[in-house]
């Protein structure tokens, strides 16, 4: 059985990597944006695609990265 916080992880990583598809992004295309927003908590693109995959999670400034390239509050994930 899976734990809350795998399944959470797993929620918002297939949130990121939809939102990710339906705007016609790469990974490195994200990776970039995030880059620009908040060079201290910029991901690898090998680190967006283990969100992605739900084998980790977004830290809280990552996060807020995200929404904002996203123009997506921070409920929304959840």
């Amino acid at each position: 059985m899976k734990s809350a916080i795998s399944i959470k992880t797993h929620f918002i990583g297939s949130k990121i990597k939809h939102l990710r598809k339906s705007n016609k992004m790469t990974l490195e295309d994200l990776s970039i944006r995030c880059y620009q927003i908040d060079s201290t908590s910029s991901p690898s693109v090998s680190y967006l695609s283990l969100i992605e995959n739900g084998q980790r999670s977004p830290s809280e400034k990552l996060l807020n990265s995200i929404c904002q390239i996203f123009q997506k509050e921070k409920k929304w994930f959840f």
